[in-house]
């Protein structure tokens, strides 16, 4: 299964959009989804693993996929086609 993990910051403008995103596709699609505030000590872990400057930052199967908020389309056809 595939393994999504959006890293933000409760400040981030963009964030909100991205988790709704996925939220969303969760509805239709089967995958691990982890939210991780990068302030945390998880996501702290995560951002020096990742070299992760922006955020929202997704992570699919331990490599990063995309920094922003991601398409739709891209996002579907990267869970759809593992």
């Amino acid at each position: 299964m595939v393994k999504v993990q959006l890293v933000y910051t409760k400040t981030c403008v963009y964030c909100p959009a991205a988790k709704q995103l996925f939220k969303d596709l969760k509805k239709q699609y089967k995958f691990d989804y982890d939210e991780v505030d990068a302030m945390s000590p998880e996501g702290q872990k995560l951002v020096s693993k990742y070299s992760i400057m922006s955020v929202p930052t997704i992570i699919v199967d331990s490599k990063v996929q995309w920094v922003g908020v991601p398409q739709k389309d891209k996002v579907v056809s990267v869970l759809a086609g593992k």
